[in-house]
């Protein structure tokens, strides 16, 4: 009852005026054995639920009630992970051509279970009392029923299977732990289930109120998380690529309020007067109580993917929240002809390869499409935000230049959608949208330098630059362009120093000869370009800014028989020049003070800032002298800080 409160926003709510519990236990006329038989199991299954409904029918007015939920005694086989319990019951959902073919197969107008009252049972859910083993022993893992109880409660309500529940596809996950309908119900080992993903929640129209569909280019769209409580702020995004196949945006937050115990972050649930709590040492840690506590308003996401989630309190796992952005690629053709309920069709993410719900997986591989590993249930780095990923659009990231995946392409051709500019995972996040027509410019061909979301003019808002291979420069604002200005042919990729909100960008005037640094900023309402020439010599690398004032950019220049390193100060005035002994290689890197490089030679060489005539060099072993090197890195791979 709390879960779909809290699911549909109130708008599905059980009460003691719309269920009852019946007061009374049924014998059936055969044994758990019998009714358990895994070789027969769906005419079996048929059988128990056609022999408990037959048994019922003497006290209970069928006619009264839409939904039916048999619950047997013993543990459910699902839950039977060692396969110790082969004569357990399987927890089910039953539909007519189910129950039609587990009892009459041959009978293609198989009406359903008939009852003395003159209603016909079509539908049902059969679940164990509880999902505890007989073999259980202390360490094993305790799952609870109330998981699997609310996937199949939502099976009845008219919500499709978003597993991949065709085992002879190879297997795979479909949306994984991230709802209800996926693999979510055994999220806290089925103690606290997801929330149905956003298109089961707009299948099912409970985001009526929350949607709104974006047909337009623009920037800093607000997006809360499901149980917010603002409810004027979007809770779900539709962006068309046709009629029948969109995608869905989501915010999902795992720990909303920030609240953390004993140093980790911590589930929350409403607390009552006589609260129980764990023993010694964790008697400060509330225990929930099925009896006494209530899970209406809780953190029903506490337990989506992500390492550490859902470890006992001093549990040295590292934790990596996955709250963010949720990408998904909804296909109703494929839903449509995958989803008849009435032809007991349900097969809607049985392909992998094209499923009719898919999650765009934000770190770019389709984890949950394989059962291959922990990630096949879905990860912390599944969710859009900054320090993850913020792009989702094109093949190459143009704000980067690096391949990005996944792509918003349709499965039926291209699309030239991109969602960028992602915020910082939190209970409000925002994000850009561009359909890339709206931002057309007047340069023909392939464009390979990057794109940049700032605040160039400093009046709290983001405007989006983008430089063209010609010169030309552009700006846009709330998805109007401002100005463009044009200078010297790009020779390589800009800098933008943040201190200074000023654009850096290295041209170059093949008829005259000169390399010009161009650099862009904002004063007094006006945008100001300053250039410094550089005769004879061209670009070797792109600028680099550090966080020294004297030398805060570094050029990199050729001329015919070496390179010159040219510091600029915060001003972007001349205040040292370093020739080097041998040409660079590819670019710049700096860190910590220091300027790092590989030579034509292949020496790795470094400067300190502070020092800037001498010179650190060592030789990089089997080094291809006679290959092209593209470019360098100092990434940390070894994770030490370094």
């Amino acid at each position: 009852s709390c879960y779909l409160q809290d699911a549909s926003h109130g708008n599905f709510i059980l009460s003691e005026d719309n269920y009852t519990v019946v007061d009374s236990v049924i014998t059936l006329p055969q044994t758990m054995e019998y009714y358990g038989d895994d070789d027969k199991e769906l005419e079996r299954v048929s059988e128990f639920a056609q022999a408990t409904i037959q048994a019922a029918d003497n006290f209970v007015d069928f006619d009264k009630y839409d939904s039916f939920i048999i619950f047997h005694a013993g543990a459910g086989q699902e839950a039977d992970i060692n396969s110790a319990n082969p004569d357990e019951l399987f927890s089910t959902f039953l539909t007519r051509t189910s129950l039609q073919e587990g009892l009459q197969p041959d009978n293609e107008n198989y009406p359903g279970i008939e009852t003395d009252d003159g209603k016909i049972v079509k539908e049902l859910i059969i679940c164990p009392e509880t999902e505890w083993q007989p073999d259980f022993e202390p360490g094993d893992i305790n799952f609870q029923l109330f998981g699997i109880l609310t996937y199949l409660y939502c099976r009845q309500m008219g919500l499709p299977t978003l597993f991949d529940n065709v085992s002879a596809n190879g297997g795979g996950n479909g949306i994984g732990n991230f709802g209800i309908m996926g693999t979510g119900a055994w999220n806290a080992n089925g103690n606290v289930p997801p929330l149905p993903c956003a298109w089961s929640r707009y299948y099912m129209g409970w985001e009526s109120d929350n949607l709104v569909e974006i047909d337009y280019s623009d920037t800093n769209f607000e997006l809360t998380y499901p149980m917010a409580a603002a409810d004027q702020i979007p809770k779900l995004y539709k962006i068309k690529i046709t009629d029948k196949e969109y995608f869905l945006l989501e915010n999902r937050q795992q720990n909303p309020d920030n609240s953390t115990l004993n140093g980790f972050p911590n589930f929350t649930f409403k607390l009552i007067e006589d609260q129980d709590y764990y023993p010694p040492p964790n008697d400060n840690v509330p225990r929930f109580n099925f009896m006494k506590n209530t899970y209406l308003g809780c953190e029903w996401d506490f337990y989506l993917p992500g390492p550490g989630y859902g470890e006992a309190p001093g549990a040295d796992n590292q934790t990596v929240d996955g709250s963010g952005i949720f990408i998904w690629h909804i296909d109703e053709n494929i839903i449509e002809a995958k989803f008849n309920p009435a032809e007991g069709i349900n097969v809607v993410n049985a392909d992998g390869s094209h499923k009719g719900v898919d999650l765009e997986e934000a770190d770019g591989i389709q984890h949950m499409d394989a059962l291959i590993s922990m990630a096949s249930w879905g990860s912390a780095y599944d969710s859009y935000r900054e320090g993850n990923n913020t792009y989702f659009g094109k093949s190459v990231d143009p704000f980067t230049g690096y391949t990005s995946q996944p792509t918003s392409d349709s499965y039926y051709g291209k699309s030239q959608l991109e969602i960028f500019d992602i915020s910082a995972a939190d209970t409000l996040m925002t994000f850009s949208v561009n359909f890339d027509d709206r931002f057309k410019t007047d340069f023909m061909g392939e464009n390979h330098f990057p794109a940049a979301v700032v605040d160039f003019d400093d009046d709290g808002s983001k405007e989006l630059f983008y430089p063209m291979p010609n010169g030309n420069l552009y700006f846009w604002k709330n998805n109007e362009i401002l100005e463009n200005f044009q200078i010297s042919p790009l020779a390589e990729y800009f800098a933008y120093d943040k201190q200074n909100k000023t654009f850096l960008l290295p041209t170059f005037e093949e008829d005259e000869l000169r390399s010009i640094l161009y650099t862009l900023y904002f004063v007094n309402d006006n945008s100001i370009i300053g250039a410094e020439s550089f005769t004879n010599q061209t670009w070797v690398a792109p600028p680099v800014i550090t966080d020294n004032n004297e030398k805060r950019t570094i050029l990199a220049l050729n001329s015919q028989n070496n390179t010159k390193l040219i510091c600029m100060d915060n001003e972007y005035t001349i205040s040292d020049t370093v020739e080097l002994t041998n040409q660079l290689a590819a670019n710049l890197m700096y860190k910590d003070n220091h300027l790092f490089y590989v030579d034509e030679l292949g020496n790795f060489c470094s400067k300190e800032l502070d020092n800037f005539s001498a010179t650190e060099t060592v030789t990089l072993a089997d080094f291809p002298v006679s290959a092209q090197l593209i470019s360098a890195s100092l990434p940390d791979i070894t994770a030490d800080g370094r």
